[in-house]
């Protein structure tokens, strides 16, 4: 199952930047599009999971993920 999530600017910045949260210990950060895309290829990987920096596990995800996974959501994307 391919998961979708969003991508959002920081307004102070301009940056590009992922919201992301640990489906093991519930930690979260903001990091840039720019580092996600270095650890993250969707190419290659089908879920969008890089390893935690609190707990160490393969189960950082960007929180639109998280989401899906713990409560059910289904995102679905804007139409523009």
């Amino acid at each position: 199952m391919r998961y979708n999530f969003r991508v959002r600017e920081d307004k102070n910045t301009g940056e590009f930047i992922i919201d992301m949260k640990c489906l093991n210990c519930d930690y979260e950060e903001v990091i840039p599009m720019d580092i996600f895309s270095e650890l993250f290829d969707p190419d290659f990987d089908e879920n969008p999971a890089i390893t935690c920096p609190k707990c160490d596990h393969d189960l950082f995800v960007p929180k639109d993920v998280y989401d899906q996974i713990k409560g059910g959501f289904i995102y679905k994307p804007d139409k523009k």
